[in-house]
């Protein structure tokens, strides 16, 4: 489903207020400050390797055994928020095809675990690349997804399904090693999800079902990674820059003034 923009009444009751901000300007090391000055510093496992990103730093991931993490959540995922990331697929570690590898169908560079962090199961948000669906693996698109329930519980079959807002525009071989302003927006309130793609000039959107489960994902933020059914999944194989996370609605307006001020006029 598709979904028009957030009403100015929704936006003004959801004004974003940034809650972490990584730039990677520290060029070595482990930990990766928050210049927002709200301390959630995140740690990098697997030794990743430092880079240059569009706006300063990057770190690049190597698709298994490097990502990033918070010691703690970050966003109330029941609650409107959005996520701005500069990303790249790298061709030294995907190879020189833009394709998943055999069985998988996303790489997310963005998301926050659930339900808690003892048993992290899930998340409600993936923000990445993804597969059209299961049967067509070959068209990848960037995506910002949301999901309804806590992992795989017992119970009913439940009346949801996992919503997508893709990109117009499938990727291609052309798009490896090429960074993207990916922003996902969450908006509890108009119950739509929205990816914006400033530096491609593109969009995606898609409502969500008016009784949807919204659900706080307690454990931590995840950079490079994501959870599903206990286990960690979708490894970034490439390269990730500056990560903004707020509560509260960006409009593509503000979508485009990020682009400008990571950037400027280049």
């Amino acid at each position: 489903m598709t979904a028009g923009p957030p009403d100015a009444a929704d936006m003004a009751a959801t004004a974003p207020v940034l809650l972490a901000w990584w730039k990677f300007a520290e060029g070595a090391g482990s930990t990766v400050e928050d210049a927002s000055g709200n301390g959630h510093a995140l740690q990098a496992t697997g030794d990743p390797e430092w880079v240059t990103g569009p706006s300063g730093g990057a770190v690049q991931l190597d698709g298994r055994t490097r990502w990033l993490a918070t010691d703690a959540p970050v966003l109330r995922t029941d609650r409107s928020f959005s996520v701005a990331a500069w990303v790249r697929i790298d061709s030294a570690i995907l190879g020189k095809q833009m394709a998943f590898p055999a069985g998988w169908f996303a790489f997310t560079a963005v998301a926050q675990a659930g339900p808690h962090t003892g048993r992290l199961t899930h998340c409600p948000f993936y923000l990445g690349a993804r597969a059209l669906d299961e049967y067509t693996p070959e068209v990848m698109k960037w995506c910002f997804e949301a999901a309804p329930v806590d992992g795989d519980p017992p119970g009913p079959p439940w009346p949801y399904v996992w919503e997508k807002a893709f990109s117009t525009r499938a990727l291609d071989d052309s798009d490896l090693d090429r960074w993207v302003l990916l922003i996902g927006v969450f908006n509890v309130e108009a119950k739509t999800i929205h990816l914006y793609l400033p530096s491609l000039d593109d969009r995606g959107s898609a409502s969500l079902a008016d009784d949807w489960p919204f659900w706080q994902a307690d454990g931590p933020v995840q950079v490079g990674r994501a959870y599903w059914k206990e286990d960690p999944v979708d490894q970034w194989p490439g390269s990730i820059g500056s990560v903004r996370l707020f509560q509260g609605i960006l409009t593509e307006d503000d979508a485009r003034a990020l682009l400008h001020a990571d950037v400027g006029d280049r």
